[in-house]
């Protein structure tokens, strides 16, 4: 059920299709100044999921210095950060570090988490709930693949189709096999 740009017309509860790498966050931001300041609604709250690559995109960086300027508390945006993108890791392609500065510089209250621990991602969602004078940025820490040894940290399978040789149907039920041995233990090293 999840594209790689989900469409809301596919994916019940998805209320905007955000279209281009990048522009998620910009809707995101239009949306919450609405909430805020036009259509007053204080307790209705924006989430955008990002991942890090799409960090490259500059509409993102004018987008999060908006949402700092406005204190836009109703956003709440997701980083996963995985390190890699469609042509290699993060750090070859653009670096991005000093990841959390730059939130902090445009405004934003920002935490790092375990993205692969349910409950820090419940206990992040909260804080940033309950913070409303400025936007939040949840850094999630992830690995990609993560569970399946022969996909964790390659970018090579980033954003391939079955069909394309990326995975072919032995590689995916192999894939599937060793998801299924881990019973739902799939943890991360980031705290």
């Amino acid at each position: 059920r999840l594209q790689g740009h989900p469409e809301r017309v596919k994916l019940p509860g998805l209320e905007n299709t955000s279209g281009p790498l990048g522009s998620g966050l910009s809707q995101a931001a239009g949306i919450a100044y609405t909430l805020q300041y036009i259509d007053i609604q204080p307790h209705r709250m924006v989430y955008v999921v990002m991942g890090d690559g799409e960090l490259n995109e500059g509409n993102i960086w004018e987008a999060a210095m908006f949402a700092g300027k406005y204190k836009l508390g109703q956003i709440t945006a997701f980083v996963d950060r995985n390190n890699i993108q469609i042509d290699g890791t993060t750090e070859e392609v653009m670096p991005l570090e000093d990841l959390r500065g730059k939130w902090e510089s445009f405004g934003w209250h920002v935490q790092e988490i375990d993205g692969h621990n349910i409950e820090s991602i419940q206990d992040a969602v909260g804080m940033a709930t309950a913070i409303t004078n400025k936007p939040s940025v949840i850094i999630a820490h992830t690995i990609p693949g993560k569970g399946v040894d022969f996909m964790e940290f390659d970018y090579h399978w980033h954003g391939g189709a079955v069909g394309s040789g990326v995975p072919n149907h032995e590689q995916a039920k192999k894939a599937l096999r060793k998801i299924r041995s881990l019973d739902g233990k799939i943890t991360g090293d980031y705290e």
